[in-house]
């Protein structure tokens, strides 16, 4: 395998020929050659390109960095959905919740407890800002409807950047590594149901 990276004039910066292991990210590249030689690369100007052995350096374009790179955005987009997901919401009576898998597995239990248990008419919820809290049945399932609005916006905000991505044929490197997951949460649209 080939490694090509380009320079700030979108010339040909560095080629490392030989690679029998890598890996790649977004903004990090890992390699062993058949020499033996070990290196770790990151801080790019504009980006890079993995390739063939015969892959040759003057056919290597913003374009083609980009579309090599654009995975890489990708997954990074993934990671941070993922963390704004897991730092939580705000509720419409001012109860802040964390999301992170624990404790959406926490609400997915209790909801199947009350919704399997006529009998039981409240539930403990963990807040962020006001400790432990009582919930009943029918505040409970509004707020865990709330939170499944908060996280589907979210994905779906994932969704179309991951579909604006893969059709953007970018000429400029630049214009891939700008984009962003979400700036502010507070764009998000929420109702309580």
């Amino acid at each position: 395998m080939k490694f090509v990276s380009l320079n700030i004039e979108n010339k040909v910066g560095n080629i490392i020929e030989n690679i029998v292991n890598q890996t790649s990210k977004l903004d990090q590249f890992v390699y062993t050659t058949a020499e033996g030689e070990y290196g770790v690369l990151s801080g790019f100007q504009v980006g890079y390109c993995v390739g063939e052995d015969n892959l040759d350096p003057d056919t290597v374009t913003p374009q083609v960095v980009a579309n090599y790179l654009k995975p890489f955005k990708i997954e990074e987009l993934e990671q941070q959905c993922n963390l704004v997901i897991a730092s939580g919401f705000e509720y419409t009576n001012g109860d802040k919740f964390l999301y992170g898998p624990d404790q959406q597995n926490d609400f997915s239990q209790k909801q199947i407890l009350l919704l399997l248990n006529p009998a039981l008419t409240t539930v403990q919820v963990q807040t962020k800002n006001n400790g432990i809290k009582k919930y009943t049945k029918e505040e409970f399932i509004s707020l865990v409807t709330y939170a499944n609005s908060f996280k589907d916006q979210l994905i779906k905000r994932l969704d179309d950047l991951t579909k604006e991505i893969d059709e953007t044929e970018y000429t400029d490197v630049q214009e891939l590594r700008n984009l962003t997951f979400v700036e502010d949460v507070s764009i998000l649209t929420l109702d309580a149901e």
